[in-house]
């Protein structure tokens, strides 16, 4: 079942990054956005340079990883915003540089918690929240949600390997009825996230990986533009909609002069961690 356009979103992880990009999307296009991350200050500080804009949005502190802080999220969001129509499960986090036999066991653990705890904490609250009115829920995906594997993101690979099934199987259980679960995976996006994990390449390593980065990776802006469009269209159930498809990644490859995303970012401070 297709759902209409949002009206209210709240969105996970979105004090920055791919987050704060939908969220400024989707405020752009009217709708009412609540901004749900861990840190106070940093959440509110993003709700509040949207609002400096004439959007209406709220930043919520919330930790995916708490049950009870997703429904409080919940709450505070259709108290301040009205009903909620749209979840977008984003919070997300990506430990990488380790093959499996060397990732340590409390990153493989946080990147779980994370990305696919998280996400089943939304999924139910948001499930509960539009059982009788319908509304649609969309998880953020990744490298690995195709089941291939990543080599040195093999613990990220295998959490969003499990998201892309458990969004599959949670749609499945809702079909027929008034929700809507749907998935993005967006590719490779170049965030602060992104940065931190590229800092910890050896130089030695750095131009191979940046020759594949510019091949595959798009900024925020971009990202968040194209999944606002699907957003926006309304989620049909079960759909997983992937923006760097085979096809796409080919052409890239065949550009000349070849594909310099990283070149617009080298002169950031992210970019000289």
């Amino acid at each position: 079942m297709s759902q209409a356009a949002p009206r209210v979103a709240v969105i996970t992880g979105a004090s920055q990054g791919l987050g704060l990009g939908l969220a400024r999307a989707l405020a752009a296009r009217g709708v009412a956005v609540a901004l749900a991350a861990p840190d106070a200050a940093g959440i509110e500080a993003a709700a509040a340079s949207l609002r400096a804009q004439g959007h209406a949005a709220i930043g919520i502190a919330c930790d995916v990883r708490d049950r009870g802080a997703v429904e409080r999220l919940w709450r505070e969001a259709e108290a301040s915003l009205g009903p909620v129509d749209t979840w977008i499960n984003n919070a997300g986090l990506a430990l990488t540089g380790n093959s499996l036999l060397d990732l340590p066991a409390k990153a493989f653990a946080a990147m779980l918690d994370i990305n696919l705890l998280g996400a089943f904490h939304g999924c139910q609250v948001a499930a509960a929240g539009m059982a009788e009115r319908g509304g649609a829920i969309w998880n953020m995906l990744g490298a690995g949600a195709d089941g291939e594997p990543v080599p040195r993101m093999g613990g990220y690979a295998t959490s969003k390997a499990a998201l892309a099934f458990f969004t599959r199987s949670f749609a499945a259980e809702v079909a027929g009825g008034s929700l809507a679960v749907a998935g993005l995976s967006p590719g490779l996006v170049l965030t602060e996230g992104f940065f931190r994990e590229h800092a910890k390449v050896p130089p030695a390593d750095r131009a191979a990986r940046e020759a594949v980065v510019n091949i595959l990776a798009d900024d925020v802006p971009t990202i968040a533009a194209w999944a606002t469009g699907l957003i926006m269209a309304g989620a049909a159930n079960g759909a997983i909609h992937s923006w760097l498809t085979a096809g796409k990644i080919a052409a890239r490859k065949a550009q000349s002069p070849p594909r310099d995303v990283l070149g617009a970012f080298a002169e950031s401070p992210a970019f000289a961690l």
